[in-house]
């Protein structure tokens, strides 16, 4: 691949990314679009000097829809890069080693890492004040997101008071699990409940879960979230946010 024909895919991955995070549209399967990204990846690995300031691996997909309020992140939410092998995890292992010994950063060098099945919905900021939830907020552009607070009330696994009587920021993904979502659409087919575009029937049903979620947490009607029973998952928390 030479210097243009990896600038073209880096403005249809761009276009494609955009599609499925703002309109929830998969033009192309999930793991079409990774090995993408892949190929855009191992280039910029071989030529780190012609790196495109628009590459997908250091610029956040998505955006705020109008229709809803926006609300600004203290810290930007920041997405993660894939990848396919154990070089390749070598090679972060290296840069996050020469980061740490620039930054300052207490590195040990142990080889530890946690493993889980990769958990693909949307990223989501929840804030809590003397134990109450207050306010949810999408990703967005990573630095501003959708204030979603009222469908994040909707989600059974995610608690509206908890014991911790401080400020608290906790970071995780709203998701459907696989046995939720095919029972989502079968619903949907039935016209027991609307699914995309407010419809029912066999056409109406979601093509993945990825989507599915994107598209439900970002409804104006918020009863439409308590049926399609979204899950959320925890991965941060900050104090004092």
């Amino acid at each position: 691949m030479n210097k243009k024909e990896y600038l073209q895919m880096v403005s249809e991955v761009n276009r494609l990314r955009n599609e499925i995070h703002i309109f929830n549209n998969d033009e192309i399967g999930e793991a079409a679009l990774d090995d993408l990204k892949h190929k855009i990846t191992i280039w910029e690995n071989e030529h780190p000097k012609e790196i495109s300031p628009n590459s997908p691996n250091y610029t956040i997909a998505g955006g705020v829809l109008e229709k809803f309020e926006k609300a600004s992140h203290k810290r930007r939410m920041l997405s993660l890069n894939d990848i396919f092998n154990i070089d390749e995890l070598s090679d972060w292992e290296d840069r996050w080693k020469n980061h740490s010994e620039k930054s300052n950063i207490d590195y040990s060098g142990h080889k530890d890492y946690i493993c889980e099945p990769k958990i693909d919905g949307l990223a989501l900021s929840l804030h809590y004040n003397n134990g109450e939830l207050i306010s949810a907020i999408t990703r967005g552009d990573s630095r501003i997101g959708e204030l979603v607070t009222k469908n994040a009330l909707q989600i059974k696994s995610i608690p509206t008071k908890i014991s911790f009587n401080e400020k608290l920021e906790i970071r995780g993904e709203v998701f459907f699990t696989k046995d939720n979502f095919e029972k989502m659409n079968q619903r949907i087919a039935k016209g027991e409940i609307t699914g995309k575009g407010g419809k029912t029937g066999e056409e109406a049903k979601f093509s993945n879960p990825r989507n599915a979620a994107s598209g439900t947490i970002r409804q104006l009607d918020s009863s439409v979230i308590s049926e399609r029973n979204l899950s959320f998952i925890a991965y941060g928390v900050w104090k004092g946010e």
